[in-house]
């Protein structure tokens, strides 16, 4: 008799056990991302986007997506759809009922995005701080925070988180952000002196607007001397811009010229700078009459000779780069077909 009830609870106890597994994975909320992932990938326009995330959001606005949603939200309602207040409606009052830390602190922060639109009833150093009690801020939390307080124009809460991102830029703090990835000691090191040359370029800014002019030049030289550039040697941070519009505020027109000039014609956003560069200009030359000749000039004086490399064709054949456009303007495009 025992036996058979022994036997009769054992059966009963593996039945809840399926039962309690098919519930798990008949999760609504992550079958409905299986749904939405699937949707997501076919959409072609930011309205189809737009609705997809909407939708997903209003139905499970307290998931491990909350954060990556309302992004994307902000980004095609409110940017690439031109509706920077309908993104904020949909997404301030979801902060509610997020109560994850971590998406949460994804979700506020992206909402800044929309600041120069939209009033943010949202602190900022509040933000960043709610995650803070949680756990330590990674640095890429940290950098969020000083380049959306450098938008905002925040220079103390600048200064403190982008200092802080300082101390963590090492090489021990970047191998234990994922532990997992094998990184060459080369990587490694051109990732922490990035990092670094960003805080320190931000530091450095953030101590101008406060009117700490040698402290500023001292992060300034600091991140120039720790910085990664690109093919030309101008920065993959905005240092050259910020301290190009320091020299310029200091009325050091050359060094202002040569540092905004730089960053105008070959960094990634040389758009940014264009407008100091015009202003040193003027201030130099008295109008900006012959600006146009000047970059030109300024970029045939920077620019310097590809060196030459070798890769195969599609059919295996060598060519270089000097004998395919020995004489010729040449076009390189790279193709990575997937």
């Amino acid at each position: 008799m025992n036996r058979r009830i022994s036997i009769l609870v054992l059966v009963l106890l593996l039945g809840l056990a399926g039962a309690c597994a098919k519930a798990e994975k008949a999760d609504p909320a992550e079958a409905a991302w299986s749904e939405y992932t699937a949707a997501w990938s076919e959409a072609e326009t930011a309205e189809e986007k737009t609705r997809l995330a909407e939708e997903y959001l209003a139905n499970f606005p307290d998931t491990e997506h909350s954060g990556r949603l309302a992004r994307r939200v902000i980004y095609y309602r409110g940017h690439e759809m031109g509706d920077p207040q309908g993104a904020f409606d949909v997404v301030y009052p979801v902060l509610g009922q997020i109560e994850d830390p971590e998406q949460r602190f994804m979700a506020s922060m992206s909402l800044f995005d929309l600041a120069d639109s939209v009033e943010i009833p949202l602190d900022i150093a509040e933000v960043a701080n709610a995650l803070e009690a949680v756990r330590p801020l990674g640095y890429d939390e940290y950098q969020w925070v000083f380049e959306t307080a450098t938008e905002l124009e925040l220079w103390p809460l600048v200064a403190e988180h982008a200092g802080a991102a300082t101390e963590i830029a090492t090489p021990e703090d970047f191998r234990a952000e994922d532990p997992d990835r094998e990184y060459s000691e080369k990587q490694i090191a051109q990732m922490v002196g990035l990092r670094k040359a960003t805080s320190l370029t931000y530091e450095g800014w953030a101590a101008y607007n406060m009117g700490n002019t040698e402290l500023a030049y001292d992060r300034f030289a600091a991140a120039d001397e720790v910085n990664c550039v690109n093919y030309l040697g101008v920065p993959k941070t905005p240092l050259n811009t910020f301290w190009g519009r320091a020299a310029l505020a200091e009325g050091d027109i050359d060094q202002a010229m040569e540092l905004l000039g730089a960053e105008t014609l070959f960094s990634e956003d040389g758009s940014a700078a264009k407008p100091y560069l015009r202003e040193a200009y003027v201030a130099k030359n008295g109008d900006d009459q012959g600006f146009d000749e000047f970059l030109w000039a300024t970029r045939n004086e920077l620019a310097r000779t590809v060196d030459d490399f070798t890769l195969l064709d599609f059919d295996g054949n060598e060519l270089s780069m000097a004998e395919t456009s020995a004489g010729k303007v040449t076009l390189l495009a790279f193709w990575f077909p997937t």
